[in-house]
């Protein structure tokens, strides 16, 4: 693996880096922290292990909330807001576990996408989507800032990404996707990974040129 510097990260990666943003925006973000299909050895869940998953979750939740609403924060651009969007997100979680037991590899990971999920959707409510955007007099949609790749004029863009970012090694999926796409920085991804900022910023690095090489071979 080889580290580069961020500035160097911005530049080289920036397209690729703008195209996962937009389609997280619109809700086609990956959701992290899972166990990957096929690669798990448990396939029903006893009480026993359910109610030790709770206890992990909750505890996790507490330990991690200041953080997470933090995130949301600088999202939503409210703390209040910020609070109500984190617990809504747990709330989720729990409702989720309640039908079926997902097994997870990285409990963090799968919190941050939670309520970065979460934190989209409560912008969708606010924000009209970019495609219903108002139009120009001429009812063209208004022209993006040169260089930067419209999404919506991709022939499958959600769908090539989401296969391509699936096929990278785990840890280079993660740090991808919370670097890139949930925007937290080197620290903060560092935390929720549990590797030091050298690590995120290598695994980034490397996931990111071999999700440019599965996207342009498509």
């Amino acid at each position: 693996m080889t580290e580069i510097a961020d500035d160097e990260l911005t530049d080289e990666f920036a397209p690729l880096g703008l195209l996962l943003r937009q389609l997280a925006d619109r809700g086609h973000g990956t959701v992290l922290g899972l166990v990957p299909t096929g690669r798990g050895g448990i396939r029903r869940v006893s009480r026993a292990l359910a109610a030790e998953f709770e206890r992990r979750l909750v505890e996790t939740y507490r330990l991690k909330t200041p953080t997470l609403v933090r995130l949301a924060a600088r999202k939503v651009g409210d703390h209040s807001r910020a609070e109500d969007v984190v617990q809504r997100a747990f709330e989720k979680i729990l409702r989720r576990q309640q039908k079926d037991q997902p097994e997870i590899s990285n409990l963090d990971a799968y919190l941050v996408t939670a309520v970065c999920n979460e934190v989209n959707r409560e912008l969708r409510s606010v924000i009209p989507e970019r495609d219903n955007a108002v139009t120009d007099s001429d009812g063209d949609q208004p022209d993006l800032p040169s260089g930067r790749p419209d999404v919506s004029s991709q022939v499958a863009d959600a769908l090539a990404v989401r296969a391509a970012l699936a096929e990278l090694p785990p840890r280079e999926r993660e740090a991808v996707v919370i670097r890139m796409q949930w925007q937290l920085s080197v620290a903060e991804a560092a935390d929720v990974m549990q590797l030091s900022p050298g690590a995120v910023k290598r695994y980034t690095a490397d996931g990111l040129r071999r999700l440019r090489e599965r996207l342009t071979a498509a």
